[in-house]
């Protein structure tokens, strides 16, 4: 899999090797049947439609890939799959009514989406009053899943997972962190993260020794990183956004505040934060749902090179967690009705409950909430400018660099 270090940085060698390595979908010949008609809520415009738009990308090339080999098997017939899109605006409100017309007017009794957690929850309550099956590509708060919908999955591991990947890391490193301090912005979902990775902390047998939050969007952490060095932290972890990660780095070289790892729920990954901060941004650590270059063990559909340069050659682009995750919804939701062997609402639900299915995106199994339990969150470091995922060993690309040298080693 070192291949995807040579492929992601240019786009045309992907183009060239695309019709050498992709393998096309079987096509089989077998009477045609009626369309098929799932609606799919997406956030297109408003503060997550860079997210939305990488996932309508994901459910295209998913309705593209089924269609190409004839489309939904239903008691022997293909169905062609057409995915009716709607934006919920990234609004909440917006997601519930949006949700209501998919259902009554457009008739859609399978949905895909929401593509974020705050739609979602507005969305899965329609859903459940409807009885109408929703598989999500976005959501992963626990809160959520709490609620114990009958009619709502989501592909993504929980939120309350997001940080125990760096945990679990560090500690099958030499030598063996001891002590972790953690930073939180002050939103609800930063906090929900937070303390569910301090209870990890502490059921791991590692020392908690400093956590507060901060107000989301801050301009200056440098108190909270002078208390949290001077309590003796081995790991810094911050739950927070990709614009106060990059401020951490910074203060905390500033500050020489120089912990065994630095670790972030959002920043290292995204291009901007190698961007910003060139050199030290070495060495920093965070989480993804999925990556190109992740060697997941799949039975059904491409493995995840072959559906990155298969997805590169259909948008220009390689896709992200957001794009993967709801193709691998998409594809989820077409083995649930294929299983079922019918489109009606009970049986593809009963479907969904009892799946289990190895993809490029992971293993999608859900448990009695409707979250993915089995699928980690996955980790990735920069190392010499380039992210790399490097835990689970299984799925991994790179071994971890650990502990940190220092910032005058970068």
């Amino acid at each position: 899999m070192r291949r995807f270090r040579l492929l992601i940085p240019g786009l045309i060698a992907v183009s060239l090797l695309l019709t050498a390595c992709t393998p096309s979908p079987a096509v089989i010949a077998r009477p045609m049947g009626s369309p098929l008609n799932v609606g799919a809520l997406l956030s297109l415009t408003g503060s997550q439609s860079a997210s939305g738009q990488m996932a309508k990308e994901g459910y295209l090339f998913c309705q593209d890939w089924i269609n190409g080999k004839g489309g939904v098997t239903v008691k022997g017939k293909g169905h062609p799959l057409n995915i009716d899109i709607a934006d919920d605006q990234s609004r909440p409100s917006i997601a519930a009514s949006t949700t209501e017309q998919l259902i009554s007017q457009n008739h859609d009794t399978l949905l895909l989406g929401a593509t974020n957690d705050a739609t979602a929850a507005r969305a899965a309550g329609v859903g459940e009053q409807h009885q109408v099956p929703m598989v999500s590509s976005g959501a992963s708060s626990d809160a959520i899943f709490n609620s114990h919908y009958h009619w709502f999955f989501s592909v993504a591991a929980p939120r309350s997972r997001q940080l125990q990947g760096v945990i679990d890391m560090a500690l099958a490193q030499d030598p063996k962190p001891q002590s972790v301090a953690i930073l939180f912005a002050s939103d609800s979902l930063s906090a929900e993260v937070a303390n569910a990775t301090a209870g990890y902390v502490q059921a791991k047998g590692l020392n908690l020794v400093y956590g507060t939050s901060y107000p989301s969007g801050v301009n200056d952490l440098s108190d909270q990183l002078r208390t949290a060095a001077g309590a003796g932290l081995d790991l810094l972890l911050e739950v927070g956004h990709q614009a106060e990660s990059i401020r951490t780095i910074q203060q905390a070289q500033q500050l020489n505040v120089q912990p065994k790892l630095l670790a972030f729920s959002d920043g290292p990954g995204a291009s901007r934060f190698t961007a910003v901060l060139r050199k030290s941004a070495n060495y920093a650590v965070g989480t993804t749902q999925w990556a190109p270059a992740a060697r997941n063990r799949t039975s059904y559909f491409l493995d995840s090179f072959h559906y990155s340069l298969a997805y590169a050659a259909r948008f220009g682009h390689l896709p992200d967690q957001h794009a993967a995750a709801a193709t691998a919804a998409c594809l989820t939701l077409e083995v649930a009705i294929e299983r079922a062997a019918s489109t009606a609402p009970e049986q593809v639900r009963k479907a969904l409950t009892d799946i289990d299915l190895n993809t490029f995106y992971g293993e999608i199994k859900f448990d009695d909430r409707g979250a993915n339990a089995v699928k980690p969150v996955y980790v990735q470091q920069v190392q010499a400018g380039q992210t790399v995922l490097i835990w689970p060993p299984e799925i991994a690309s790179a071994r971890p660099r650990y502990p940190d040298p220092g910032w005058a080693k970068r």
